[in-house]
Order: structure tokens, then sequence, then C-alpha cells
């Protein structure tokens, strides 16, 4: 060890560690400058953003590519039975966030292939 730097095989020279790290610094380049992603087998493709709303989205499936309008299912949750207490308290109403879908949860599915693509926390 000469303390020049890191420990290398003797069978590259300066110049071919130089061009090596120049060909993985463009590639990582060309990566984050504008490639779309790529999903490959084994991975997830829920590693792509969508934005949900509580309403029907416009999008495009992660899994079957098509171009859609989300399907929703509103879902309860704590909060729905917090603002049913809460009504209960009040006036006795305690059915109102079970009939409202403004204390559940939005749940969006593609109606094409019928797959889970997110919740819409409210």
């Amino acid at each position: 060890m000469n303390g020049s730097g890191p420990l290398l095989p003797h069978s590259y020279t300066p110049a071919q560690i130089q061009k090596k790290d120049n060909a993985s610094m463009n590639q990582t380049l060309a990566t984050a400058i504008g490639s779309a992603p790529v999903i490959k087998a084994g991975m997830s493709p829920l590693l792509l953003l969508l934005v949900l709303g509580p309403e029907n989205t416009l999008c495009e499936c992660p899994f079957c590519n098509a171009s859609i309008k989300t399907a929703v299912q509103y879902t309860t949750t704590s909060r729905t039975h917090i603002a049913a207490a809460l009504w209960c308290l009040a006036c006795c109403l305690c059915c109102v966030p079970y009939g409202s879908d403004s204390a559940k949860n939005a749940d969006h599915y593609c109606p094409s292939c019928h797959r889970y693509l997110g919740t819409y926390e409210k």
C-alpha cells in the first residue's frame, strides 16, 4: 500500500479506470435526465406516483397501461366512527357519517384490470 489511493488489481491502468468511471457516470446521468421509469419483473409498479383525489381520477393504470378513470369505493375508518359518535352526542343522528362519503377514505381501482391503485385518506 503506497497511500496514493485504493488498492486496484494490477491488470487495470489508470486510463482504463478513468474510462470506466466516465461510462458509469454517463449512464447515471442518462437515467436521471429523462428516461421513463422501467418496471422489470419482480419490481412493484406502485413505485410510480399516482395523484389520487376523493373522486374518480383520470390516469394511466401502472398494471395494464390503459388510460382510465378510476373506480372509487369508499371505506369506513376510525374517523367515520368518531364522526358518528360526535353526531350522536350532538343530535342523536349517528348514521349521518355512514351515509355520507365525506368521512370515508376513497380506495381507487382500475376498471379494466380491477387492481388496487391507492387510497385517498381524508
